[in-house]
């Protein structure tokens, strides 16, 4: 409802889901990621014997084995813990985490990744990073999209149609508040229809 200023962008966390069919959401477009944040790959396939590999196309040739990708090694479901609840195995990882910064050198861009799968499955999705010079979002982006997470979308509806309603109810309360208050003769005409009646029956 009201239009806000530029302000800087707080750091946020966007995590995907890794499971046993495609990467929830396998696609982040729009103004949802800009730089300095990070996106976890979380692998929630707890399928026996069945480990993911997320792997990045950092220079932009549609390969992800060149010197400049990135890879997360095998994501496991669970890590073993000890009595102390420290890994057993240091190297198991259930989250691949990938951070947008000046410090990585990953800014901004568009990033694709493959999810693949020890079973030799192979599922591909893309990151659009944007640069962080942006005023604050007033409304929905019309290009965001998840593709594969639909309700996201009818969340924001309910939300939108909730917030009519009960800024409609709460006109409609204010409304009957001042016809009732200017209805309510106040205690000076009381007063005045007192002396008039007084006068009339002398």
């Amino acid at each position: 409802m009201f239009i806000q200023p530029a302000s800087a962008h707080e750091p946020n966390t966007f995590t995907i889901i890794v499971g046993e069919g495609e990467p929830i959401p396998n696609n982040v477009t729009g103004q949802v990621l800009f730089t300095n944040d990070s996106v976890w790959f979380r692998n929630v396939d707890s399928r026996e014997n069945i480990t993911h590999q997320i792997r990045l196309d950092i220079d932009g040739d549609g390969m992800f084995n060149g010197t400049e990708d990135i890879s997360s090694g095998e994501l496991y479901s669970s890590c073993e813990l000890d009595e102390n609840g420290t890994k057993v195995d240091e190297e198991c990882e259930v989250i691949y985490k990938v951070l947008f910064n000046e410090t990585t050198g990953l800014i901004s861009g568009i990033f694709h990744y493959e999810d693949v799968r020890s079973d030799g499955v192979v599922y591909t999705g893309r990151l659009v990073v944007n640069k962080d010079v942006h005023t604050t979002n007033v409304g929905p982006d019309p290009n965001y999209s998840t593709e594969n997470n639909d309700d996201e979308s009818v969340t924001h509806s309910d939300n939108n149609r909730q917030m009519l309603i009960v800024m409609s109810m709460s006109a409609g309360i204010a409304a009957i508040a001042i016809l009732m208050i200017l209805s309510r003769p106040t205690p000076l005409h009381a007063e005045k229809y007192r002396e008039l009646i007084s006068q009339q029956e002398e």
